[in-house]
């Protein structure tokens, strides 16, 4: 049911009002604090309606109401004003110590350390699920006939090593063989394209050497690794400032299921489009449906999309983070652009 001019604006006084107070909204509040053009009976009864259609709630111990999951679902798709753009929260990344990171992850995961520093929320910082990053360099230390340093080198920047141990001598021709193989051959290819069949290609070609069975397993390991998404959780004690999460056990409870496993954090839709609003319910039937999230994407040109958000209590300024988050965003759009893509990459 399509709601009446008069209605919307009265949803969006009392969700204003709530979001300022933490307190339940009564129609004296409305009729004192805000030049509307109808009268306290209209607006009560207004109030009565919005509450039987489920935009609004009222608490057992109070008069007054506040807005639902489904008043707050509308005032973010219809009735939320967008304050003006201005460059601070993108800025500040570019001014921070995110500059001096070379490592994607780490600065990712700094990026969501800032945002909580910036917002006072809660924020989610996740990675992209790499299947289309591509190795770059492969190098094979040996250390000794029979322990090896292998290390590779993404074309997102990131440095992974690992040390292993052979079942019997390898040569020094032999490591530099299967070095020279493994850049020829599997350099450059998207991650999903290193497949079985490529490997019998590497093999065939470096000969039988007691090294290639820890390499195949390390490659397979860190396919495995870079193809699964990283959530990274920060200032999630933030959340314990807010009325909401004054009762101590409901806050230890919803800390708990952050903290346990973060991948209950990542986005029921997955794939974020812009700005989005989790709301609520929206989250899933689990602590986090008293919580709503507001997430942004960010680019690493043709490895993936990764997202960016924070989350709080559904009582939040949707309209002013919203811009904050969006600003945020494009500050680590042009950040990942200057320091991971070649500038054809960046350019999105």
């Amino acid at each position: 049911m399509e709601l009446s001019e008069r209605k919307k604006q009265i949803l969006k006084a009392i969700i204003g009002d709530y979001i300022r107070t933490a307190e339940p909204v009564g129609s004296k509040a409305l009729t004192e604090g805000h030049e509307l053009p109808f009268s306290s009976a209209t607006i009560r009864n207004e109030m009565s309606e919005l509450e039987d259609m489920g935009y609004l709630e009222k608490p057992h111990t109070s008069a007054g109401r506040i807005p639902s999951p489904q008043g707050y679902r509308l005032y973010v798709d219809e009735l939320m004003e967008r304050p003006a753009d201005n460059a601070e929260d993108g800025n500040a990344l570019q001014n921070s110590v995110l500059t001096k990171v070379r490592e994607l992850d780490h600065l990712i995961q700094e990026a969501g350390k800032l945002l909580t520093s910036l917002t006072n929320y809660a924020s989610v910082a996740i990675t992209p699920a790499m299947t289309q990053i591509a190795i770059r360099q492969f190098e094979i230390i040996a250390v000794d006939k029979m322990n090896f340093v292998i290390v590779v080198v993404t074309d997102s920047g990131t440095v992974k090593n690992k040390m292993v141990r052979t079942v019997a001598e390898v040569s020094k021709d032999e490591a530099e063989l299967l070095t020279y193989v493994l850049n020829q051959t599997l350099t450059g290819l998207p991650l999903s394209n290193i497949t079985a069949e490529r490997f019998d290609i590497v093999r065939r070609a470096a000969g039988l050497t007691a090294l290639l069975a820890p390499v195949a397993e390390y490659i397979a390991e860190l396919i495995t690794e870079l193809s699964d998404q990283k959530v990274y959780l920060d200032g999630a004690s933030k959340l314990l400032r807010f009325p909401e999460y004054r009762d101590t056990k409901k806050a230890q409870t919803l800390l708990d299921y952050m903290e346990d496993d973060r991948k209950h954090l990542l986005p029921a839709t997955r794939k974020i489009d812009g700005i989005q609003f989790f709301i609520g319910p929206e989250n899933g039937e689990n602590p986090l449906s008293e919580t709503s999230a507001i997430y942004a994407k960010y680019d690493i040109g043709k490895i993936g999309q990764g997202a960016i958000g924070i989350v709080g209590p559904t009582r939040m300024d949707y309209a002013k983070l919203s811009a904050q988050l969006s600003r945020f965003a494009k500050g680590l759009n042009k950040l990942i652009a200057e320091t991971f893509l070649d500038e054809k990459d960046g350019n999105h």
